[in-house]
């Protein structure tokens, strides 16, 4: 049986929709890398097949939601968006997230199914490793404004170019970043039962954070189906090779063919 089509229209702070299809048939739920909001997921609407809704997640304290308050606390993030997600959570939908969003989306999953609610009919974790490794490096969220500048692109390839080649952007972004990096560095693991759902995990081949290790032993986490993707690039590389991004993604949420654990 065709499952009935989703609303069109999402009204929610929590949620952009730049470009929502006439007769949405999955949505697609994008969490922000760290220090970022909605603007990473702008162009996708336009370059992925029709009938896929690109709902990119609207963190507080970036873009327009600058004046609020960036959270730094993960069970308070991973609460407030599941209760914002949840009155959207019907039909078929997928979560996407790069790095810092890939743990934020797993978490999200996590809760969700702690509370019995619906999950997403995959999970897309880019640019990151899987959260058992999660490694304690030095933290950087404390650190003064050049030196965290100079640190957090020395361990993550830089920060993208359109931020670094305006002062006052950066400036706006810099707190935001630091809460989301504090997040990461708080973070702890805990064993729970692999997710029912499968995992595609994304890798850049110059990401000089995240080995093609760390991104296959995501894994553990799925007691579905597993499927490691590398792609020409450095740790932003879903902005580099954004149509080979998506054509693997809308690949795998049209044709559902997954490989087998």
């Amino acid at each position: 049986m065709t499952p009935d089509p989703l609303p069109r229209q999402i009204n929610s702070p929590w949620i952009v929709q730049r470009k929502p299809p006439a007769s949405p048939a999955i949505r697609l739920f994008c969490f922000p890398y760290a220090g970022a909001g909605s603007l990473p997921y702008f162009k996708w609407p336009d370059l992925i097949p029709g009938g896929i809704d690109v709902c990119a997640v609207q963190l507080p304290g970036r873009e327009n939601r600058l004046r609020e308050p960036a959270l730094r606390d993960l069970h308070q993030l991973t609460t407030k968006l599941v209760e914002a997600l949840s009155p959207y959570l019907e039909g078929e939908f997928a979560f996407f997230g790069h790095s810092f969003g890939a743990l934020v989306a797993f978490e999200v999953i996590r809760e969700l199914r702690r509370r019995g609610l619906p999950l997403p009919k995959m999970l897309f974790a880019s640019g990151s490793e899987s959260p058992s490794l999660r490694s304690k490096l030095p933290a950087l969220s404390g650190l003064e404004r050049d030196d965290f500048v100079r640190e957090v692109a020395a361990r993550y390839g830089g920060l993208p170019r359109h931020i670094m080649e305006q002062r006052e952007l950066l400036d706006l972004v810099l707190p935001t970043l630091r809460a989301d990096l504090k997040i990461l560095e708080d973070y702890v693991y805990r064993e729970e039962p692999p997710l029912p759902l499968p995992i595609c995990a994304f890798g850049g081949t110059d990401d000089p954070r995240v080995a093609e290790t760390a991104l296959d032993a995501w894994r553990r986490e799925t007691a579905v189906a597993f499927k490691l993707q590398i792609f020409p690039g450095s740790h932003f590389f879903i902005n580099e090779v954004t149509r080979q991004v998506l054509q693997a993604l809308s690949s795998e949420l049209i044709a559902g063919a997954h490989p087998s654990p």
